[in-house]
């Protein structure tokens, strides 16, 4: 299995979807299992806490922040940790080039993904943001996440 990486959008929804069978609560359990393999930066974990404390979203969870940190605990334990080179433009890129083909309209605050990414240009990127997948399409795999669930061991066809 290719190394992953997860989108906010995908581990919120895994949460969210409790004791559940979506596809993203498949994911969430195979990460926190250790059966997927996985990359995550400090600015992603950062973005996972946030979106997950969120009022809203804590609103519908009833998690406490103990109980968000031990799962976002248990991520870091499974995950491999990288974070992309401060330059901004992967380690690979000839010089000048910041992100290999174009890359269309990213919501702001994604830059992180996209940076992550081109670190690692063999990763998977799985999300629920369209236009994210869509945006790094011409040079990353990009899977939504009922597409990558289907992968998992144990999935029906």
């Amino acid at each position: 299995m290719p190394l992953t990486l997860f989108d906010t959008n995908v581990v919120v929804s895994g949460v969210l979807a409790g004791s559940g069978t979506s596809s993203t609560r498949s994911i969430l359990d195979a990460m926190l299992a250790g059966t997927v393999r996985f990359v995550l930066s400090e600015a992603l974990l950062t973005e996972y806490r946030r979106v997950l404390l969120r009022p809203s979203i804590r609103d519908r969870h009833q998690l406490t922040e103990s109980d968000v940190d031990a799962i976002l605990e248990e991520l870091v334990i499974n995950a491999s940790l990288r974070e992309p080179p401060a330059s901004g433009g992967p380690p690979w890129a000839k010089e000048g080039e910041s992100l290999p083909g174009s890359v269309g309209p990213v919501a702001p605050g994604d830059e992180h993904v996209l940076a992550l990414l081109t670190t690692l240009p063999e990763t998977v990127l799985v999300t629920g943001d369209r236009r994210l997948r869509e945006a790094v399409a011409p040079w990353c795999e990009a899977l939504t996440p009922a597409e990558f669930a289907a992968s998992l061991p144990g999935s029906s066809p």
